[in-house]
């Protein structure tokens, strides 16, 4: 969520569970009063907690305004909308405490002298003002994010720079620290958001810089070490521009999707950082935020097939449907280009294909004699035919998941049987360049292998989670494919090197975790595709009865 700017009008959306749960006891208490309004009530023990609710209600408001009002005090871009938030809900409070009172009739009855009409009017004024109120108080949450993320950022353009190791080492022991202080505040907001993508999101970065940090250590050290190695600054370079895409997606997930121009301000290394590396920042958070699987651009075409029900094939529709269709064919691509589907997969894709283009079809032609015969119902025929289109789907669907299961289930069987890195790390340590460069291009084919499967993956995964993360692993997996053979390359030329050697070492393991990311992947998909699970997003279960909204306070 951005921080709101001032005179700007604040979304009311709310993304974290905390806003959420806050809320929850304000509105059931608002809506036992609402509902007290429908019809007259006789009984004074009851007026009378209909009294004690209002005045209830009234001083949580009083002392809930007073903490927003000192956040606004120390917090000045926030400060006038979140006093005029405060001031509504004070006075949307006093309005309800005044609502909800009683006065005796002319037989010294007691009765409450306001209407429903009245109590919905405060009860919608308080809830939009509190609901400001704490979304204002969010976006403070998000400041101090990304003030540390920034600062984070800073000192990773210090190691950058570092013109010596004694130099380096201060700035990452300041760069360490502030990454902690960075892990626990990412890992609060991770936990608090509502959009399972948004927490995927956030999860990967999070990894990512978990895991380069070890790698950032050794490969620049070796860089200091050997200066004039290629492939030393090869692999550095890597290291910092994946912790940079790192923290360029929790400034995208903090502020909810929006390109910062934090990109644009990188400071440029004379050799390697470019206009076009900075560019490629931002374009890894875009696709991170686009997911283009085969899975969701076949439930798109389901979505308005059903839909066809109602709206009787019209013609906007039928180019809906043949769009949508063709983005389903396309994406197919990636599994009947791929060198590892078998024959006889990549048939029945194709043949699966034709069917649901020949179903759509006679579809269309039966809408074309709804539009002909001005029918305003739907028919047995179109009927028919809407199933024989969702049965071509359904049958194209399985059978991508089973390409991709396959395909991923052999790969797990060549994890245990191939033992490229080892003689890829065996070359490298001998100093023997012709060996190096032969195994180079079987772990290149390996790699490509294990990209190629995690794609396929991702296409069928039906969990926005697993899409990230796959996603997310496919990406890594093509950049530390290079870096682990710059790092054979190295040790290769400096074979006598500890540090060189160290820093394989921890390429080669970063590479491993790599493919164990993929194996639990193959494993999570493997067991939605089971039992068949159509995921649905799921939301924080309701706090208890009876837990007041301003408990914090």
């Amino acid at each position: 969520m951005a921080v709101v700017a001032k005179q700007e009008p604040i979304s009311l959306e709310i993304r974290t569970k905390s806003v959420e749960k806050t809320l929850v006891p304000l509105v059931s208490q608002i809506t036992t009063l609402v509902n007290a309004k429908e019809k007259p009530i006789k009984s004074e023990k009851t007026l009378r907690a209909i009294v004690h609710v209002g005045q209830a209600v009234n001083f949580a408001v009083q002392k809930f305004v007073s903490v927003g009002e000192a956040i606004a005090d120390d917090n000045c871009e926030i400060k006038s909308d979140m006093y005029e938030a405060c001031k509504d809900a004070r006075t949307a409070g006093r309005i309800i405490e005044q609502l909800c009172d009683v006065q005796p009739d002319e037989c010294g009855q007691l009765r409450s002298y306001a209407d429903k009409n009245n109590m919905v009017r405060a009860a919608r004024t308080l809830l939009s003002s509190v609901t400001r109120v704490l979304l204002l108080a969010d976006t403070v949450v998000v400041k101090q994010l990304i003030a540390t993320k920034d600062r984070v950022s800073i000192s990773l353009s210090r190691l950058e720079h570092a013109p010596n190791f004694t130099e380096f080492v201060k700035a990452f022991s300041q760069f360490g620290s502030e990454m902690v202080e960075l892990a626990h505040l990412t890992g609060d907001r991770q936990n608090d958001l509502k959009d399972e993508q948004r927490r995927s999101q956030m999860a990967v970065a999070r990894q990512i810089l978990e895991r380069s940090t070890m790698l950032l250590l050794t490969s620049s050290k070796v860089c200091f070490r050997h200066p004039e190695c290629a492939s030393s600054r090869d692999n550095r370079d890597a290291v910092f521009q994946q912790m940079r895409q790192a923290m360029e997606l929790i400034n995208f997930v903090a502020k909810d999707g929006m390109i910062s121009d934090a990109c644009a301000d990188i400071p440029t290394v004379q050799n390697n950082r470019s206009p076009h590396n900075v560019m490629s920042i931002m374009l890894c958070t875009e696709e991170l935020e686009q997911s283009n699987s085969l899975y969701n651009a076949i439930k798109h075409f389901e979505d308005i097939v059903e839909i066809t029900r109602m709206t009787l094939v019209g013609p906007p529709y039928r180019e809906r449907l043949k769009n949508a269709l063709d983005a389903i064919i396309e994406r197919t691509q990636d599994f009947t280009d791929s060198a590892y589907t078998s024959h006889a997969h990549r048939e029945k894709i194709l043949l699966l294909c034709d069917r649901a283009r020949l179903e759509l079809n006679q579809l269309f032609r039966i809408g074309v004699t709804l539009d002909q015969s001005e029918c305003t119902s739907p028919t047995e025929d179109l009927e028919a035919a809407i199933l024989q289109v969702l049965r071509a789907t359904k049958d194209l669907k399985q059978e991508l998941q089973d390409t991709a299961l396959d395909q991923a289930h052999e790969l797990i069987k060549l994890f245990e049987e191939n033992d490229v890195l080892n003689y890829l790390k065996t070359a490298a340590l001998a100093g023997d360049q012709d060996r190096l460069e032969e195994f180079s291009e079987k772990f290149t084919e390996y790699a490509e292998h294990v990209q190629d499967a995690c794609k396929l993956l991702q296409h069928i995964a039906s969990t926005e989670c697993t899409q990230v993360t796959s996603k997310n692993t496919e990406s890594s997996l093509k950049v530390f494919a290079a870096q682990v053979l710059n790092s054979c390359r190295t040790v290769a030329v400096h074979p006598m090197c500890e540090i060189s050697k160290e820093n394989l070492e921890v390429f080669i393991e970063m590479w491993n975790l790599l493919c164990q990311d993929v194996i639990s992947i193959y494993k999570e998909i493997s067991e939605l595709c089971r039992r068949d699970i159509q995921y649905k997003t799921v939301y924080m279960s309701l706090p208890r009865p009876g837990v007041s909204l301003f408990d914090f306070c």
